[in-house]
This record gives C-alpha cells, sequence and structure tokens, in this order.
C-alpha cells in the first residue's frame, strides 16, 4: 500500500537512507531545517525547510504540512543534533539545542500532526531514539537525557493511542553518519532506513513496540572511544 510519509531531518545521514529507500513506493514530506541543504529534488516530493530549535517553526511547518494533505500515514521523528562535551564544558545554547531538537520539538510535531494521522491508513509514529538513552556513555549526559525523554514519551504514547495509531522507537548504537573509515564497526543509515521499512510493512496487530540495533562487532561500554578525556 502506498503511505503518505512525513520525515524530519531528511536531508542528511539516516534521514536521507530513509527517504531515498522509502520513496521507491511512498508519497513522501520531507522536513530539513534549511531547504538547500536538499539536493537533486523530485517533482513527486514535497520538500520543507525549518528550524526546528525555534518552537515557532515546528508550528509553521505542521501548518504547511497540512496545506498539502488532508491526511498522514506515517511520521518518523528523525530530526536530532549530537554534542559529546563533559557538562561543565556545554554551553547554555549548546543544552537549548539539543533539548529543542531532539526532545521538545518531537513532542510539539507529534501532537500538531495527529489530526493528520487520524485520518491515515493504518497511521503509525516512528521515533529515532539511541541506544544512549540505556547506557551511561561519558559525555552524552545531555544527548542521553533527550533520548531517554523520547523513549518514555514513546511508551506512554504508545498505549494512549492504542488501537488508534501505533508508536515504535528505534534504539541504534552508533549509525555512521560522520564518514568513519570503511568497513569500521558501525551501522550504516541504510541500516536503519531498511529497519523503518520493516517496521511499516507489518500489518496489525503486529507491532514493534522498541527495537535495538547495533554492528556485531560494535563497541559497548561506558567510555567510548570518542568520549572527552
Amino acid at each position: 500500500m502506498r503511505k503518505k510519509i512525513c520525515i524530519t531531518g531528511a536531508s542528511k545521514g539516516i534521514g536521507q537512507a530513509e527517504a531515498n529507500l522509502l520513496g521507491k513506493h511512498h508519497k513522501l514530506f520531507l522536513h530539513a531545517s534549511n531547504l538547500n541543504s536538499f539536493n537533486n529534488k523530485k517533482e513527486d516530493i514535497h520538500y520543507f525547510g525549518y528550524d526546528f530549535s525555534k518552537m515557532e517553526n515546528v508550528s509553521k511547518f505542521a501548518e504547511e504540512l497540512k496545506s498539502k494533505t488532508d491526511s498522514l500515514d506515517v511520521l518518523i521523528n528523525n530530526v536530532g543534533v549530537m554534542a559529546i562535551h563533559k557538562l561543565e564544558d556545554f554551553t547554555d545554547e549548546d543544552i537549548h539545542k539539543m533539548i529543542s531538537i531532539n526532545l521538545h520539538s518531537h513532542i510539539l510535531l507529534t501532537k500538531k500532526l495527529l489530526p493528520l494521522l487520524l485520518k491515515g491508513k493504518d497511521p503509525h509514529i516512528i521515533f529515532m531514539s539511541s541506544m544512549s538513552a540505556k547506557n551511561r556513555i561519558i559525555g552524552e549526559s545531555v544527548y542521553a537525557a533527550t533520548k531517554a525523554g523520547i523513549m518514555q514519551f514513546a511508551h506512554a504514547l504508545r498505549y494512549e493511542l492504542a488501537g488508534k495509531i501505533r508508536v515504535s522507537t528505534i534504539h541504534s548504537w552508533g549509525v555512521n553518519t560522520w564518514n568513519d573509515v570503511e568497513g569500521a564497526a558501525i551501522l550504516t543509515p541504510k541500516n536503519i532506513a531498511e529497519t523503518v521499512e520493516f517496521i511499516i510493512s507489518r500489518e496489525r496487530p503486529f507491532l514493534v513496540e522498541s527495537i535495538e540495533l547495533g554492528h556485531e562487532n560494535h563497541w559497548n561500554g561506558a567510555s567510548a572511544p570518542w568520549s572527552p578525556k
């Protein structure tokens, strides 16, 4: 079934991989912080540029999206930023930006798009969390707080919307969005996109509530190779 899918943070990394894969069979509505970050735009795809570090832009995006479609089948809350520092080295602006984009915007956008999703065919919401939400990684205190917040928000929302909208959460270890060396023990954006495709293709009443993803040789511990010393 051809679905109407909205992907936030879709101009690069995981979001771009999701768009490339899902665009083969579905109608896409793609968000990025800046329209200019989309390359090789296609005529059958709707593109939007809004910086979600400013909450008023979440509302503006939702309103523009509603002007393009009267229903939505899948919302993939993918947009996110990551900064790795000891807490004492974070700027107040860094903390505000991470919480705004990674947590606040996901909650607010989901609320504002519920009317469209409730009109969709077998609607589904997917949140991109992280294994940081479940672990203790030096340098990721603020990032982990945002991802743990998304995890718990999704858990509660899943039961609130049960029977109406399915809610899934993806928790992954490191994903190669920074052009790591080829063959590194790290997931690729395509791995995440393939997982999303699997999740939204399941028929009711089957639901992937949450799923953990990792490379078979991935690092797992308290101090990551990239943690500040």
